[in-house]
C-alpha cells in the first residue's frame, strides 16, 4: 500500500480546519496530522510533523494576506519537502503570482470543488504546480506541441526536463515556452500556469 499523504491544515478559523480535517480523512491515502491557527503555531507544528502538503490560508490576522504570504516564504525556506498550497478566499492576479513566486505549488479559492481540492494535493505531491481559478473566455489559439509543453511545465519541470519528455531539444523547449508566453500574455514562467488555468486551457 502508498504511503499516505501527510497534511496540516493552517487557517485561523476552527469550523475551517475541522471541516477539510473531516472530507480529507474520508481519503485512504491522505491523513491530517496537524493544524494551526497561527504563524508561529504553523511553524512549529510543521516542524513538528513532516507533513507532505500544507494548506495555507493567506488571512491569519488583521493584516489580511501578507502575514500568509510571509508564512509562505518561511515554511518554503525552512521545509522545502513540503508542498505549500494556498487555500483562500483572495482571488487576485497579484496575490496568485506572489503566493507562487515564495515558493507555493498550488492556489485554490475556498469555494474550490471537494474532487478538485483533493486532485490538487495529490498533485503537488507528486511536484506538479496546480493553480485552480474561475476560468474566463476567448482562450488563446496554441498549438498541439505548445500545450503539451505547458502541461509538462505545470508539473514544474525545467527545460531539458521537458525536452527530453517531449523528445525535443533544450532550444526549442525555449522558444515554445516564449511563444507560449507571448500569447498568454505574462512574462514569467509561473504566470503560464496560473493564465492557462483561468482561461480554461488547463
Amino acid at each position: 500500500m502508498a504511503e499516505r499523504t501527510r497534511v496540516v491544515i493552517v487557517d485561523d478559523h476552527t469550523i475551517v480546519r475541522e471541516g477539510l480535517r473531516s472530507i480529507l480523512e474520508l481519503e485512504p491515502d491522505i491523513t491530517v496530522v496537524g493544524h494551526a491557527a497561527s504563524p508561529a503555531e504553523a511553524l512549529s507544528t510543521v516542524a513538528a510533523t513532516q507533513p507532505d502538503v500544507v494548506l495555507l490560508d493567506l488571512k491569519l490576522d488583521r493584516d489580511g494576506p501578507v502575514t500568509g504570504l510571509t508564512l509562505c516564504g518561511d515554511l518554503v525556506a525552512r521545509h522545502p519537502a513540503a508542498s505549500v498550497v494556498v487555500l483562500t478566499t483572495f482571488h487576485d492576479r497579484t496575490l496568485v503570482m506572489e503566493a507562487l513566486r515564495r515558493g507555493a505549488k498550488g492556489y485554490v479559492l475556498k469555494d474550490v470543488d471537494v474532487v478538485d481540492l483533493l486532485k490538487i494535493i495529490r498533485g503537488v505531491r507528486t511536484g506538479s504546480l496546480m493553480v485552480h481559478v474561475a476560468s474566463e473566455p476567448d482562450s488563446p489559439r496554441l498549438t498541439r506541441r505548445e500545450l503539451e509543453i505547458m502541461r509538462l511545465l505545470a508539473r514544474g519541470l525545467t527545460n531539458r526536463e521537458i525536452g527530453k519528455a517531449a523528445l525535443i531539444s533544450d532550444s526549442t523547449v525555449k522558444f515554445h515556452v516564449r511563444g507560449i508566453m507571448r500569447k498568454l500574455a505574462v512574462h514569467h514562467r509561473a504566470e503560464v500556469v496560473y493564465a492557462a488555468t483561468k482561461l480554461g486551457i488547463l
